[in-house]
């Protein structure tokens, strides 16, 4: 059985689990009646002390707990107690809260394997990585192509560089997909329009959208070289489309993302020289820049919404940066770029929970993106 935790997304499709006869269920349900649970999770705020003090007291008493994702997923004082009051019947740990770890006595502990997270350092790992990371470069800078890739396609390195905008932008959008609530991934939809549905290099966009859903799911090890191989394992289709009909932008990409709580749509351009933006969402115009915290807001089309929501941020002491509004008949969003960073610790969640209170707003979500807006 496969357990999914909180707002993570679970990485396996339904079509994966029938096929190999596993069953798929949240993390409580999955606790209930597991012999032994193995962790496979990044290190999120969300995932952070994900077996805690309440949630061991759900588990199945004798329960045998493996963890060799990342150390903080677990509370190591709670793990303790489950384990002297017999709870949890053994533990074995590969990673730490911290490294190495400042006391011993959980790792000494007479019902706990530990062991150095150290695989890839071994001399012979690293000689490998060595090898073929000079090879790749050298193919690379002599050729100006990726040769002998079976999951990369073939473009010239002066395309590649003029499409790197395009790459950036095309793997926000579907981070933002990816972040709109939890929900497992089934499909992943591109379509071209304008300039870019003539251009065969733009094939290069559909595993920098697989790596943007991809990277916030899983732990690291996603990029756009092996994107795609990733998404075929976990049973994610990747569809791409062209289409000659004109649109308001020179070039245009929309990414569709289907999953187990239906579609979820946006649409992006990059402005000269080089500057991504965000140009609709769910079939709504708005237009905002890329990057940082943002906040996605969905609600209904009244008066008084945008005041609301910026007053609520500015009692929180988060700082607006851009606030961009659009709607048709179905509604209006709202895309709002904040200063996270600027802001006290838990100031935006606190902020976001209240714009959730607020009568006419629908949806929204906070947003993550690794590049600063442009």
């Amino acid at each position: 059985m496969v357990g999914s935790a909180g707002r993570s997304q679970s990485a396996a499709s339904h079509e994966i689990a029938d096929g190999l006869g596993v069953e798929l269920l949240p993390l409580d349900d999955l606790c209930a009646v597991a012999d032994v649970l193995t962790l496979h999770l990044p290190s999120t705020p969300e995932t952070r002390h994900l077996f805690d003090e309440r949630r061991f007291a759900k588990v199945k008493p004798g329960l045998r707990i493996i963890n060799t994702a990342r150390g903080d997923l677990i509370d190591e004082a709670a793990l303790r107690r489950a384990l002297e009051s017999g709870r949890v019947a053994g533990a074995a740990l590969d990673v730490f809260e911290k490294e190495p770890p400042p006391d011993w006595s959980l790792a000494q502990m007479p019902r706990v394997v530990a062991t150095p997270h150290i695989a890839a350092s071994t001399e012979e790992a690293q000689e490998l990585v060595g090898l073929d990371t000079a090879a790749a470069v050298r193919d690379f800078l002599r050729d100006g192509v990726v040769r002998n890739a079976v999951n990369f396609p073939a473009v010239q390195a002066d395309e590649v560089r003029r499409l790197q905008p395009w790459v950036r932008m095309v793997d926000n959008l579907a981070t933002i997909l990816s972040q709109m609530g939890p929900a497992r991934v089934e499909a992943i939809g591109l379509r071209y329009y304008g300039e870019l549905s003539e251009n065969r290099a733009a094939e290069i966009l559909a595993p920098s959208a697989a790596a943007g859903v991809l990277r916030p799911i899983l732990s690291g090890g996603v990029s756009i070289v092996n994107a795609r191989s990733v998404a075929r394992e976990r049973g994610i289709d990747i569809v791409e489309s062209r289409s000659t009909r004109p649109r308001h932008y020179t070039s245009l990409v929309s990414v569709k993302l289907t999953t187990s709580d239906g579609e979820r749509w946006a649409e992006g351009t990059v402005f000269e020289p080089a500057s991504p933006r965000l140009v609709s969402v769910s079939g709504i115009r708005v237009e905002a820049p890329l990057g940082g915290t943002m906040l996605i807001i969905r609600n209904d089309d009244q008066p008084g919404v945008i005041g609301e929501v910026g007053t609520i941020l500015g009692r929180h002491g988060v700082n607006i940066a851009n606030f961009a509004l659009g709607r048709n008949d179905t509604g209006a969003v709202g895309v709002v770029n904040v200063d996270e960073e600027a802001s006290t610790p838990g100031a935006l969640e606190a902020a976001v929970e209240a714009i959730r209170g607020v009568p006419a707003v629908r949806d929204v979500w906070r947003v993550r993106l690794e590049s600063k807006p442009q």
